[in-house]
């Protein structure tokens, strides 16, 4: 696979020298996992994150460049709702101290 700057996860679900049983199986994850990443559906952060690194290993990426979030697009990554109220109600708190 040539490098660049961000790649499409369809890009390298197409040149992947596996199946994707075999790529499950070394994140951890059922095929079935993996096919619905692949299909758009939401996944958590530190899911995309696993499968992720072990694309990188496959495509043996230096650790200096490996495949993360940032240069990887198409994995539809869950909302954490739970943060972001969090985030909401501490930002709600600090502007309510600064008054």
């Amino acid at each position: 696979m040539e490098n660049k700057d961000t790649y499409t996860l369809q890009e390298l679900y197409d040149d992947l020298p596996c199946t994707l049983v075999e790529l499950g199986n070394r994140a951890g994850f059922n095929e079935v996992t993996i096919a619905r990443i692949r299909d758009g559906k939401p996944t958590r952060r530190s899911t995309a994150n696993r499968l992720l690194q072990v694309l990188s290993d496959i495509y043996k990426r230096p650790d200096e460049h490996p495949f993360t979030l940032r240069n990887v697009t198409g994995i539809n990554v869950q909302r954490n709702l739970r943060e972001e109220r969090r985030e909401a109600m501490m930002e709600e708190e600090k502007s309510k101290e600064e008054t």
